[in-house]
């Protein structure tokens, strides 16, 4: 794939909950932030490895500098998120969604502007691939890539994802995350690749098409992923021989002794944000949490827990080398990828719903089929 340019690496990312942050919206004084206080802040945990590393990384540092006690507070559903918000009771002060996500909640009136004041300019600077915003700021970035079995393919594995539909050369079952995940999936960037289309090319998606495709690789589909650990886990189980999955996923089964193959070609960047409801009890402790999960320090400690790519690029001084290449915006891997365009995936139809609604529809449809 040819080096994407930087203007067509930004594309889409002014829809992460606002437009991106400019010199209005973060005028910093050049001086550091005291970020103590008292009283307590609720955050999104989202459990398992990720709430450790979050922990480790963010909670507890977070409390010993500050003074102000952190409550982890369990995951939920976006849908949970939403009604706590529209009760006047938000579940957490400082929320976490997909950018693919977000957007709707800003638009919704959901969320409070970030006071960009707490933070320090140089870390907010560091956010290159991409950018804070109004309503948003960027947790972390992963990639959803190709996987494969490497003990299926000893001459030569998958490198597209046309390679992924071509189940003559590349024999095997197949796993795709579902479309009702519209965005979140990639389901449908995926299956324009593999017909064909660039990924500068991909939007608006072509959703005759992306489904034409889809009908060519469903028969060896052995099953639609439900959770980002199934996918890696079908491969373990030699249940399919190629899929979609998150780089993190992969990279997790291989440290406990998988061997799963992957390519960062064509692989689509993703990412979460941090967030702070309409409603917050906490909000400035909220604010100052995330200055301190902005700090580049604090995110690499997070990289050495987890391999979510921090959205500082200045926490690549403070990871090793070894680490760094395992993940998705490091210099040899981000060349390779593209940023999935949350602006298209939450822009309005003539009927007044998102595309991400559009999608769920129609792939409900479309499974039914015979």
């Amino acid at each position: 794939m040819k080096k994407i340019a930087r203007r067509t690496f930004l594309k889409g990312l002014a829809a992460t909950g606002g437009s991106l942050a400019t010199s209005s919206l973060i005028a910093m004084p050049a001086i550091a932030k005291d970020l103590k206080g008292s009283g307590e802040v609720v955050v999104y945990d989202g459990g398992g490895a990720w709430g450790e590393a979050k922990r480790i990384a963010y909670f507890e540092p977070f409390e010993a500098e500050t003074g102000i006690k952190v409550i982890a507070e369990p995951r939920t559903e976006d849908g949970a998120i939403r009604a706590s918000i529209m009760a006047g009771s938000p579940r957490y002060d400082v929320a976490i969604l997909s950018g693919g996500s977000s957007p709707s909640f800003a638009r919704d009136g959901l969320l409070l502007p970030i006071d960009y004041s707490f933070f320090e300019q140089a870390d907010l600077d560091g956010f290159t691939t991409v950018k804070p915003a109004q309503y948003s700021l960027p947790h972390i970035i992963y990639s959803l890539l190709i996987a494969y079995d490497t003990d299926a393919f000893p001459n030569g594995a998958p490198q597209s994802w046309a390679d992924v539909w071509d189940v003559a050369k590349f024999p095997g079952g197949r796993t795709l995350g579902p479309g009702s995940w519209a965005a979140d999936a990639a389901t449908f960037e995926t299956a324009l690749m593999a017909d064909g289309v660039a990924p500068a090319d991909l939007y608006p998606i072509d959703w005759a098409r992306a489904f034409k495709s889809l009908d060519r690789i469903k028969p060896n589909v052995t099953k639609f992923w439900n959770s980002g650990a199934e996918g890696p886990q079908l491969i373990i189980d030699k249940q399919v021989t190629v899929g979609s999955a998150w780089n993190g996923r992969i990279s997790a089964a291989n440290e406990q002794g998988a061997k799963i193959g992957f390519t960062w070609n064509q692989g689509v960047l993703q990412y979460d944000n941090w967030l702070v409801p309409k409603g917050a009890a906490n909000a400035e402790n909220a604010w100052k949490f995330l200055a301190f999960a902005s700090r580049p320090e604090n995110q690499a400690k997070f990289v050495e827990h987890i391999l979510y790519a921090p959205p500082n690029s200045n926490a690549f001084k403070h990871i090793p080398a070894e680490r760094a290449k395992l993940l998705p915006t490091s210099p040899e891997a981000v060349e390779k990828q593209f940023v999935q365009d949350y602006e298209f995936w939450n822009t309005p139809r003539e009927d007044g719903k998102g595309n991400n609604q559009y999608a769920v529809a129609e792939w409900e449809k479309w499974l039914a089929q015979p």
